[in-house]
């Protein structure tokens, strides 16, 4: 079995995150050529976010030799290996597409299925979240912690949204919203599940929760989320993210918000 430096191929991998999420925010100034696809309802796929991802695994693979990868443009087949980099080239693509100034590249790395390396670029503000194992979590290199907020009703609080609703669905949310609503502070919708996760990493959200996603939307944020002394559980308490939901928080909101939840 070989062995990795994390740190060494976290900083690696953060050169050519960058470089790419540099031409993503450029891209953008010129977005009347960009070609967009219709994928569902309210969901959107870019000639953006396509060529990011072969960039992304071209790049990150050579990194590792041998690697595999998980990634949400299916621009390569999905294989789990001792190595797998799980990838969102272009998280927030909706926000990218009206203008709305929130969005990142998610990049995490697995080894033998245990996360060794998070990296969230968030462009527009220039921010690089990072971790790797052992390390503590970073934001342009600064030390990062999860905030010290002690009650839910301090807490401010981050959600989502599906894509695909159902009248079920729609009832699970409305329910859970009314209870952070009536229990929490205020609530925000940020539209990227990597930034929200690093906003909890960073102290500048205390409680976020969200369900029906991807592991390439949480894999990263949620290590970062943890090297920064933070929790992150599914709807049930659990470490197993494989239902696409999670609930991230200082360790003294996780209960009482896990109370709130309703899912369908």
């Amino acid at each position: 079995m070989r062995t990795l430096q994390p740190e060494a191929l976290c900083k690696d991998a953060m050169h050519i995150i960058r470089e790419t999420g540099n031409y993503i925010r450029e891209r953008r100034k010129q977005f009347a050529s960009v070609s967009i696809a219709k994928k569902g309802v309210r969901d959107f796929v870019t000639e953006v976010d396509t060529y990011s991802e072969k960039v992304l695994i071209e790049k990150l693979g050579a990194l590792v030799p041998g690697s595999t990868f998980i990634a949400e443009e299916n621009t390569v087949e999905a294989h789990v290996s001792e190595y797998t980099w799980i990838i969102d080239p272009l998280d927030g693509t909706m926000n990218y597409v009206h203008g709305i100034p929130v969005y990142a590249i998610s990049v995490a790395l697995q080894e033998n299925g245990k996360t060794i390396v998070g990296i969230v670029f968030e462009m527009v503000q220039d921010e690089m979240f990072c971790a790797w194992e052992g390390s503590d979590a970073f934001c342009n290199g600064e030390k990062i912690q999860v905030s010290g907020c002690a009650q839910l009703k301090d807490a401010l609080i981050a959600t989502g949204f599906p894509y695909i609703r159902t009248p079920e669905r729609t009832r699970a949310l409305a329910n859970t919203l009314q209870y952070f609503l009536d229990e929490g502070r205020d609530i925000r919708r940020l539209g990227t599940a990597a930034t929200d996760l690093c906003y909890i990493a960073c102290g500048r959200l205390d409680v976020y929760y969200e369900g029906y996603l991807n592991i390439w939307d949480i894999a990263a944020g949620i290590f970062i989320v943890q090297q920064a002394g933070g929790v992150a559980v599914n709807f049930k308490g659990q470490t197993d993210f494989s239902e696409g939901n999670v609930l991230a928080a200082n360790p003294a909101l996780i209960e009482t918000s896990l109370q709130g939840i309703q899912f369908a």
